[in-house]
Formats: structure tokens, C-alpha cells, sequence
């Protein structure tokens, strides 16, 4: 995969590209350094070679120095530890049916019984067509962040904004699971399956799916399923107080 390293406007992967923004450009930081190294390294778990592409001549250079001697970047403290306190994996509600009845978040391969290449070819059309192996894993965004939102509205692009349900954990509960990795896009990822008795913080629902799921709901799980009004909310007010309710609780 190309990674390409600049002022872009998004961080973002697309059709064979990672597009690594840095909001301080042209500084780079410790902590992005540490994604870099760890999106190199997970690519090369995969058998992929990295072709590193930046304009910026002290930029590439800082890269190269953190890809010689990697304890320089290692275990770099992020800008602001409270807002990497939680992250979150959002979905349909259809898929929080079989989530909370089943006691269990799947990876898309694990839910569909289909390999990674086949689910990136079905979503070759669509803004996140990420590659093969990603299908592999349950992927997480930072709790503050409305990409969630933004990834379950895709499947319905034409459609009013109506929020998706938010699993949320710890950071640090997750990177304790024995299947989890860093890749340098996503905070963590962890492969094929989570028990959510063992590691969920709180499910976050709209108010107005609270009729049609509550019978789904396994009794052991209960306790951590909060339902929100949304009270005609846009995804970024919405999505601000779905946070405040978690760093809150």
C-alpha cells in the first residue's frame, strides 16, 4: 500500500492509498510517528510493502529515522489521554438485534461466512472500501468521534440522518484482548470476535429503537444498555452528546 504523508484534509484509506494527515503540518509527532511505524509493520504481517510517499524533505526524513530506531517513538503519549480514554464500533440497529441477543460483536467475515476479498469486492463502490483483511476485524473509532455515524449512514446514503447503535469500551480493557492489533489507522482493532460480558462499557441507542429492541437484550448485558432521546439531533450534536453521556457515567 502507498502511504502518503501530508496536509491533507482527512486521515482516510482509499483504493490501495493511506492518506495520513497531520493536523500540524509540517510537524510530526511522536505519537503519529508510532502510527506510522505500526501501520508499516502491520502491512508487512499481511505480506504488503509500504511505499512511503511525502513532499516534505524533514517530514520523510523524521519517518525514516523512526523506521532505524523505533524506540524513539515507542509508547509516545497521544495529545490528549481524556479524549482516548473510550472507543466505540457503531452499527444498524438490525445488527444490535443479533449482537445483544447473541452476547457477541463478530468481524464481517465471521458474520457473513465470507472471506475478506469477496466483502472488499462487494464494497469496491463505497466510501470506506477498505481492504481484504480489515473485513477480518472489529474496527473502532475514538469515542469523541462521529466516524461511526458517518460509516452506518453509507448504507443508506439517501436517507435523513439517523444515528447507529455505539458499543463502547475502554481503550485499555481492549488492548488487553488477546486478538487485538494496531494497524496505525484505527485506534485498535481486535480479529473475529468480542464477549461483551467481558469487556463492553456501554451500548448506546437512540430512544426510538427502545421498543423494538428491548426483548433482544440478553439480562446479562442489560445493565450496560442506555438509550438516548435524539430529539431530531444532528450527527455532530448528537454525537457530542452521546460522549458527554460516556466520560459522565
Amino acid at each position: 500500500m502507498i502511504l502518503n504523508i501530508s496536509n491533507h484534509e482527512f486521515t482516510v484509506i482509499e483504493r490501495g492509498v493511506f492518506y495520513f494527515a497531520l493536523p500540524n503540518y509540517p510537524n510530526i509527532s511522536a505519537y503519529e510517528l508510532e502510527d506510522i511505524l505500526a501501520f508499516i509493520k502491520y502491512e508487512k504481517m499481511y505480506g504488503c510493502q509500504t511505499e512511503i510517499v511525502c513532499e516534505n524533505a524533514t517530514i520523510l526524513a523524521a519517518v525514516n529515522n523512526a523506521i532505524s530506531h523505533p524506540a524513539t517513538v515507542e509508547n509516545a503519549l497521544l495529545p490528549d489521554d481524556s479524549l482516548t480514554k473510550f472507543v466505540y464500533h457503531a452499527t444498524s440497529l438490525d445488527a444490535t438485534k443479533k449482537i445483544l441477543s447473541g452476547g457477541r460483536l463478530l468481524s464481517a467475515t465471521k458474520i457473513s461466512g465470507k472471506s475478506g476479498t469477496e466483502l472488499a469486492y462487494e464494497k469496491r463502490d463505497s466510501p470506506w472500501n477498505d481492504p481484504p483483511d480489515y473485513f477480518e476485524y472489529i474496527m473502532f473509532g475514538w469515542g469523541d468521534s462521529p466516524i461511526g455515524d458517518y460509516v452506518v449512514m453509507s448504507e443508506k446514503p439517501d436517507s435523513d440522518f439517523t444515528p447507529g447503535v455505539r458499543f463502547y469500551f475502554r481503550w485499555t480493557d481492549l488492548i488487553q484482548h488477546p486478538g487485538h492489533v494496531f494497524d496505525g489507522y484505527h485506534p485498535v482493532k481486535v480479529k473475529d470476535v468480542i464477549i461483551l460480558s467481558d469487556y463492553l462499557y456501554a451500548c448506546i441507542v437512540p430512544e426510538q429503537y427502545r421498543i423494538e429492541l428491548d426483548s433482544y437484550i440478553l439480562p446479562e448485558l442489560a445493565s450496560k444498555v442506555y438509550y438516548l432521546p435524539q430529539n431530531k439531533l444532528g450527527i455532530m450534536d448528537w454525537n457530542d452528546m452521546v460522549y458527554h453521556f460516556i466520560t459522565k457515567r
